[in-house]
Formats: structure tokens, C-alpha cells, sequence
């Protein structure tokens, strides 16, 4: 399933045309040869009958799986949006500080942190590493780093507090981007979408027996195509050609 989602789109809608395709044209072919005009006109009517079922079984496993697959996409760049925010709000009140020296330590470990999961996690994740995730060393430096200088300062201080509490919420935040990375379609799912279509395509193969040229034939294929690299490209949230972007930790590293 991961070895599908990294093709290029490109390749998987070719993949599923030519294989749609050909389940269509092979039926019409096979069924249409030799055949005669009473026994094409029955098939073509029990065809017929059969499309809209098998049609709106496609149309139903396929929207429910992009429903599924998107909210994992949409949940996942909440999570890195709350570590983008999080490592903001720890980076300002660690700036307020008075001591400037500790300040300066914990803001180089968060942006390294940053630059890590930017350069490194975001591919582990993509090649379904979850743990230990490249940053875990990094991040730990980090965390220590936080709770020694915030310690450090008066019991009273705002700012060590607030030190404390982002740096909580960059731990659930990165706990949550984590969690969000294992989901994907169960292969039970993904095997009756490609059942449902052979057998949407087979059945548009003979209702086209009697057609000369059937070229909604093929741009039915071609649609089924689409939407089966479309669910394949975002089945898994940090991979394939649809999924989250880590720009936003991108951006708070570069404003540390």
C-alpha cells in the first residue's frame, strides 16, 4: 500500500486506466464475439440493470475512504500547526527571561529541534518510521534545557511558566503528529474499492456491446482512475502526493 501512495499521481492514474481499461474492453470484446443479436441485446439489458448498483457501490466506498483518509490529513496539520504555535509561544517567553545566556541555549535547541523535524521527520514519517523519530534526541536536549532554565528563574516569573506550559503543549502537539502518522485505509478497504471497480468496469464492457466506438467507455475508466490514486494519495497523511505540510514549522524556525 506505502509502495502505491509514493508513486507519481501520474503513473497511478495510468496504472488504473490501463487496468480498467482493459477490464472493460476484454469483456466487450469476449462477450460481443460470435455472439447473437438476441443474446448481445439480453446481455446489454442485464448490464444495464446492474450499472447503477455496482455504480453507486464504487461511488460509496470511495467517497467514504477519502472521508476517512482527509480527516486523518486535516488532523495531522492541525498537529503540526499546534507545533509551529507551540514552539512560537515557548521561543517568546523564553525571550522574556532575564536570564538572556539560558534564553539564547533553549532558542538554539528549538530551532534545532525545528530543523530536524523539518529535515528528518517529515521523511520518517513518510517512510512509516514512527519510533524513535530522528528529532527524539533533539528534542529531549530541548526539553532539558526548558525545565533547567525555567527552574532557574523566580518562583513568581510569568515567563518561566509560560516556558513550561508551551513547552507541554510541544510534547502533545508532537505525541499527537505521531499518532496521526500510523492511520491509513485498512487494506480490507482498498481491496473492495479495486473489487467494486473490476466489476463496475466489466459491467460497463457489456452494456457497450452494440456501441461502435465507446469512448464513455474509456473516460469512465479514465475517471475510476483518478479516483482510486486520489484515495491512494492521501491514504497515508504524510506521504503520497496529497498530505500535510510541515511549512509551518519551516516558518517558526526561521523566525527563532
Amino acid at each position: 500500500m506505502r509502495t502505491l501512495a509514493e508513486l507519481p499521481p501520474w503513473l497511478m492514474i495510468a496504472i488504473g486506466f490501463v487496468l480498467f481499461a482493459t477490464v472493460s474492453a476484454g469483456c466487450r470484446f469476449v462477450l460481443g464475439r460470435g455472439a447473437s443479436p438476441e443474446r448481445t441485446a439480453s446481455l446489454e439489458e442485464y448490464a444495464s440493470k446492474l450499472l447503477s448498483v455496482f455504480g453507486a457501490t464504487f461511488a460509496f466506498l470511495v467517497g467514504f475512504s477519502i472521508t476517512i483518509t482527509w480527516s486523518a490529513v486535516s488532523a495531522g496539520q492541525d498537529a503540526v500547526d499546534l507545533q509551529a504555535s507551540s514552539a512560537q509561544q515557548l521561543s517568546w517567553a523564553t525571550s522574556a527571561i532575564p536570564d538572556q545566556a539560558g534564553a539564547a541555549e533553549v532558542n538554539d535547541n528549538l530551532r534545532e529541534y525545528l530543523d530536524a523535524v523539518v529535515a528528518k521527520d517529515g521523511p520518517a514519517l513518510a517512510d512509516g518510521i514512527f519510533s524513535p523519530l530522528p528529532s527524539a534526541e533533539t528534542f529531549d536536549t530541548l526539553q532539558n534545557s526548558v525545565h533547567r532554565v525555567a527552574s532557574a528563574q523566580r518562583n513568581a516569573d510569568p515567563a518561566a511558566s509560560g516556558m513550561v506550559s508551551a513547552a507541554a503543549s510541544l510534547t502533545a502537539a508532537q505525541s499527537k503528529v505521531t499518532a496521526v502518522a500510523q492511520r491509513s485505509l485498512p487494506t480490507i478497504l482498498v481491496a473492495l474499492i479495486v473489487l467494486s471497480g473490476l466489476l463496475l468496469a466489466a459491467t460497463v464492457g457489456m452494456s457497450a456491446l452494440t456501441v461502435e466506438r465507446p469512448h464513455l467507455m474509456y473516460a469512465w475508466a479514465f475517471i475510476a482512475a483518478v479516483s482510486l490514486a486520489v484515495v491512494l494519495m492521501i491514504d497515508f497523511p504524510f506521504g503520497g502526493g496529497i498530505g500535510v505540510s510541515l511549512g509551518p514549522l519551516r516558518v517558526a524556525a526561521g523566525s527563532i
